[in-house]
């Protein structure tokens, strides 16, 4: 296990958060745990991810830094690592949302210090 999987696993422990994937600017997959079609999905989420940045850079807003999802079956967090990258973390339970979306903060924090994810 290399040292990104590493942290990711040790904060789905921690978090009991059920999956996450990293992903670059351009939808292509860096590393995921815990999921089917991870390519996909991380092609799937950089569109939302540019869409969203668009978005409030559009309304002035600033620069996308975290976006929630939440949906009938749990909660979806995708929070900016460095550069274009960005981790995405699956979660079945939403009612720690504010640990799970600072713990997020906190994970890419962590992960941004990773030469590969510079």
């Amino acid at each position: 296990m290399n040292e990104i999987t590493t942290i990711l696993n040790n904060f789905l422990v921690d978090t009991k958060a059920s999956a996450a994937l990293i992903l670059n600017g351009k939808g292509k997959l860096i590393t995921s745990l815990n999921l089917d079609y991870s390519d996909s999905i991380a092609a799937m989420s950089a569109a939302i991810l540019s869409m969203s940045e668009k978005f409030l850079i559009d309304l002035e807003k600033g620069a996308l830094k975290q976006l929630y999802l939440k949906s009938s079956d749990g909660v979806v967090v995708g929070n900016k690592i460095s550069g274009s990258n960005f981790v995405i973390v699956f979660s079945k339970e939403g009612s720690n949302l504010g640990l799970l979306m600072h713990s997020t903060d906190e994970l890419s924090a962590e992960l941004s210090k990773n030469s590969l994810l510079k």
